[in-house]
């Protein structure tokens, strides 16, 4: 099997072939791949954030944590990742406009605020006071007025844009997700902050709140329409000092260098030599980053020339458009509306061939392992995605008839021979599912079977059944525990001390887990 490009083994605890299950947040039905058709802050135009992330779409700016569903890990399937947004039309979540007259519920919005705040510090979300005091200060309603504004209280992300082809644009990010993120950002009084993405500029405003009237915050996005919304909601909720800037995000905000912090609310696939640039001594940068597919929100440090995480959690955005999107991106699979599939470093894939072995007959391999729930499913999807370089990472998403029986958890994460996507006959794919799926919607603990499609599907399957057996047995490592270093992009394959690496166009990053 050919590994995939950029993608180098490097042993060690490791194994072979690539892979990518359950568990990636991807929402039905996100803009389109490719990075935006039009430049920055052209009115519609797809930006530099949001927070979902969809079939196909590059992120348009969008705030920080603009993320996509729950789900702790981020596993695919009825649990959404953190920071999935809701979509429209969503009839099961909160999402919906006030209708007229129709009054507030449940004490009014500062008792759902409160109500929020108190279930995301119980929930281990909130960790320090200084960022509990923000999520109870800053009121969220304001920034999404479409909302009864009790309903904005909801640990949910919710779209506040559409493209012209009915994608998410943008969204108001997931709390949960953002409260994360600004943990890991660790701010103080008086930090200088840049945020890139500023979706409804609740985030943004957070943010002032924890930097107070000493520090200072940038917030960059791509689409005019959304930095014009950013900056009068900011107003309104009384943090008119947060400065808004329509443009690339990926080019930072050099005018207002040097940062001590840098936040980026869209899914990236690589690390911005402006960001790293614009950070001074000492700073920090929190992002999404794509990791073969699978989103992880990474904070890193400089250590020694190299960059190193200090912290990982998976998570779901919308992708990161204009000069800096990646390669990755989703195409349509079988009949339309319906599912879309995208490819770890946008390899080629066949959608015919794909959508006929999901179509068809399917072997289901028993692994042997119980696992807590979706969130744990999530770790060892994550652990067979890094230490199997030689299959090709692919997430499903969307709907169709093949949702259900077929495919039980969307969005999915799959694995596939890398040899047999491109072309008719002999294609493998496997993915992670509970044995018997549960009645409703609700995954308690569970064990742990691949399923197999197509004519190698059963031989793949028996495969990743082995190897979630050999996470079980190395301690069940997942995001938290995983070493993330970035280096600059012309650092010798010798000098990483990586398990796998990851070419991209400025870095290179190299993965790995501590010896269990």
């Amino acid at each position: 099997m050919a590994r995939p490009p950029g993608s180098t083994s490097r042993g060690g605890g490791g194994g072979a072939g690539g892979s990518r299950g359950p568990g990636d947040r991807r929402g039905p039905g996100a803009p389109r791949g490719g990075g935006s058709a039009r430049g920055p802050c052209s009115p519609g135009g797809r930006g530099d954030a949001a927070g979902t992330e969809s079939p196909g779409g590059r992120g348009d700016a969008g705030g920080a944590g603009e993320s996509r569903g729950r789900g702790d890990s981020g596993v695919p399937g009825e649990s959404r990742a953190l920071g999935e947004p809701r979509y429209p039309g969503d009839r099961s979540g909160p999402g919906r406009p006030r209708g007229p007259g129709e009054p507030e519920r449940r004490g009014g919005p500062d008792a759902a605020r409160a109500r929020l705040v108190d279930e995301l510090r119980d929930s281990g979300r909130l960790t320090s006071r200084a960022v509990e005091a923000a999520f109870r200060a800053v009121p969220r309603h304001v920034f999404l007025p479409e909302m009864a504004a009790t309903d904005a209280y909801q640990d949910e992300a919710f779209v506040i844009k559409t493209g012209d082809d009915g994608m998410p644009v943008s969204s108001s990010s997931q709390p949960a997700i953002m409260a994360i993120m600004l943990e890991q950002l660790g701010l103080a009084r008086g930090n200088r902050v840049l945020e890139i993405g500023a979706g409804t500029g609740y985030n943004a405003a957070l943010i002032a709140f924890l930097v107070g009237e000493g520090g200072s915050v940038v917030t960059v996005d791509i689409d005019a329409g959304l930095a014009a919304r950013a900056r009068a909601k900011l107003v309104a909720a009384g943090y008119a000092r947060v400065l808004v800037i329509c443009g690339d995000g990926g080019f930072g905000a050099p005018d207002h260098a040097p940062f001590d912090r840098i936040i980026v609310t869209a899914g990236t696939w690589d690390l911005a030599p402006d960001w790293l640039a614009q950070l001074g001594p000492g700073g920090r940068i929190v992002l999404p980053l794509s990791v073969r597919g699978i989103q992880l929100c990474v904070a890193l440090e400089r250590q020694a020339g190299h960059w190193r995480s200090r912290s990982a959690c998976r998570c779901g955005f919308i992708r990161m458009a204009g000069a800096f999107a990646g390669p990755e991106s989703f195409l349509p699979l079988g009949p339309q509306p319906g599912l879309h599939v995208q490819a770890d470093e946008g390899r080629p894939v066949d959608p015919d061939a794909l959508y006929a072995a999901l179509s068809g007959p399917t072997t289901d391999v028993p692994a042997g392992v119980q696992v807590a729930g979706l969130g744990e499913l999530g770790e060892a999807d994550l652990w067979l995605t890094v230490t199997e370089p030689d299959l090709v990472r692919l997430t499903i998403t969307g709907s169709g008839p093949l949702r259900g029986s077929l495919l039980p958890l969307l969005p999915l994460g799959a694995m596939a021979d890398s040899g047999t996507l491109t072309g008719p006959g002999g294609l493998g794919v496997a993915a992670l599912l509970p044995v018997r799926p549960p009645p409703g919607r609700g995954y308690g603990e569970f064990e742990v079977a691949v399923r197999g499609f197509g004519p190698h599907g059963a031989g793949l399957a028996g495969h990743l059944a082995a190897r979630v057996l050999a996470w079980d047995e190395r301690g069940r490592p997942g995001a938290s525990d995983l070493r993330l270093n970035a280096y600059p992009r012309g650092t010798p394959e010798e000098a990483l001390p990586g398990q796998v690496t990851l070419d991209r166009r400025h870095t290179r990053l190299a993965l790995s887990w501590p010896a269990a």
